[in-house]
């Protein structure tokens, strides 16, 4: 499972209004549903509670905010807990999935391959000029939409529209770093999407 940086912790924390401690256990609930690295999962379980914080407390939390679902009943503290029985909001674990390079990675095998100008083609699944890998592409992205999965979906449409209406796209490193899908959106709106004189660079 990929973690998701510091920034997008941060993110997270301010959308879902939860605290560090209680975005940590979701983590930590994903790993387990998982079967993903198991020696950290134990040893959070055994943090102490100044450490980690009151476990019933979080998940009441996670619970409130809907990560966890509300059909679940938290057992009181001192009754026993199996973390494996916690049930998590799937929509959430996508969008946590979502938030986690998935987007950038979704954005470009929905990105046209190539196009024709003047006859000659030209490759545009191309980052190389401005980004050192397809991560680095990728965390620009999620960083350029907030990590917002419904705005990385009007995207994905506004490029098959793009795409069927014979579009002229830019390369991708160019279309994330100058927020190409405003153009898109912009000529979606007027009804000349299909038009564009655009050529590449």
């Amino acid at each position: 499972m990929k973690h998701l940086d510091l920034e997008q912790q941060l993110r997270w924390c301010d959308n879902y209004k939860i605290t560090p401690n209680e975005l940590t256990l979701f983590e930590i609930l994903l790993l387990l549903q998982e079967d993903d690295d198991p020696e950290l999962v134990k040893f959070y379980f055994e943090l102490t509670e100044q450490s980690r914080g009151q476990l019933r407390e979080l998940l009441l939390r996670l619970q409130d905010v809907g990560l966890i679902n509300k059909s679940f009943k938290i057992p009181e503290k001192g009754e026993g807990l199996n973390p494996y029985d916690i049930p998590l909001n799937k929509t959430k674990i996508k969008q946590f999935y979502k938030s986690s390079f998935e987007l950038g990675k979704e954005l470009y095998e929905n990105y046209p391959l190539s196009t024709v100008v003047n006859g000659i083609e030209y490759k545009l699944r191309r980052i190389s000029k401005k980004f050192n890998s397809l991560e680095d592409a990728y965390l620009k992205y999620g960083k350029a939409i907030g990590w917002n999965p419904d705005k990385h979906e009007e995207i994905l449409a506004l490029i098959k529209q793009g795409i069927e209406s014979n579009y002229n796209f830019t390369t991708l490193d160019d279309f994330i770093v100058d927020n190409d899908w405003l153009n898109l959106e912009a000529m979606s709106k007027d009804g000349i999407i299909n038009n564009s004189n655009m050529k590449l660079l």
